[in-house]
């Protein structure tokens, strides 16, 4: 008897698995980001750590001095975040929906950590040239 439930159930799922859809795989990216973008990213993450106050890694991390980042607008941080994201998208040859980025204060304090989409549109790329 204890048999026949278990084939009752394992229909009961099996019947409820078919009325879903399996979940979608994850989207894959369009290859590396184009080298004018990671041209772009170094030279302005290499500027700005030249100045002092801030380094920057390969590998979606920073370091910037606290009273600097207190002194930078939101769209300001928001740009370094992302020119970070992009700094560890071009080392690392991929796109992401999701790269994780931390920018510390000198101290290890945490200021920002947040996932950025390095994901490029190259329809949009074309008409920032004027190629569209």
């Amino acid at each position: 008897m204890q048999l026949r439930s278990f084939f009752l159930s394992l229909s009961f799922l099996t019947a409820v698995a078919a009325c879903h859809d399996a979940p979608k795989p994850p989207e894959a990216m369009d290859g590396p980001i184009p080298v004018q973008i990671c041209t772009d990213v170094k030279k302005a993450l290499d500027t700005l750590s030249a100045q002092g106050g801030s380094e920057f890694t390969d590998k979606s991390e920073g370091t910037i001095e606290h009273a600097i980042w207190l002194a930078m607008a939101p769209d300001q941080r928001d740009s370094v975040a992302r020119a970070v994201a992009f700094r560890a998208g071009c080392v690392s040859g991929r796109q992401s929906k999701e790269q994780e980025v931390t920018i510390r204060a000198e101290d290890g304090m945490v200021l920002m950590h947040r996932y950025i989409s390095t994901k490029v549109d190259p329809q949009s790329m074309l008409q920032e040239g004027g190629g569209g």
